[in-house]
C-alpha cells in the first residue's frame, strides 16, 4: 500500500511562488474574472435593526444595488422617487405584525422584513 506524501503549507506555498503572480491571482486581462456574471441577491447588515422607523427591521436583501441604496429605501419606507412597492403581511397577533416589503427601480431590488408592534 502505497501513501501520497501529505504537502505541507510551506510547500504549497512555495509552489505557488515559483509558479509566479499569474498563478496566485486572477489575470488583469480576464474581465470575467473581476465582474461577477449573475447578480446573486446580497444580504446587507442592519444592525439592532432600530432606526428605521419600524419597530424592528429584521432582514434587508439587496439584487443589482448596493446596501447603501437598500437601507435608504428602507429607512424612507419605500417613498424613494423612481421606486415602485408593495408589501405583504407575513403574521399578525393583537400586539404586532410582520410584513414583507419588495421595492424595485427597473432592474433593482430591495426587500426588508420587519416587526411593527402596534
Amino acid at each position: 500500500m502505497s501513501r501520497t506524501p501529505f504537502l505541507g503549507l510551506a510547500a504549497a506555498v512555495g509552489v505557488l511562488a515559483a509558479a509566479g503572480p499569474a498563478a496566485a491571482a486572477p489575470s488583469a486581462q480576464t474581465p470575467s474574472a473581476q465582474t461577477p456574471s449573475a447578480h446573486a441577491a446580497q444580504s446587507c447588515g442592519v444592525g439592532a435593526g432600530h432606526g428605521y422607523g419600524y419597530s424592528y427591521l429584521t432582514s434587508l436583501t439587496v439584487t443589482r444595488t448596493s446596501c447603501a441604496t437598500g437601507r435608504t429605501v428602507a429607512h424612507h419606507h419605500g417613498h424613494v422617487s423612481g421606486w415602485h412597492c408593495a408589501g405583504k403581511r407575513l403574521a399578525t397577533s393583537p400586539v404586532q405584525y410582520d410584513k414583507r416589503v419588495t421595492c424595485t427601480s427597473g432592474a433593482r431590488l430591495v426587500r426588508w422584513t420587519f416587526v411593527q408592534n402596534t
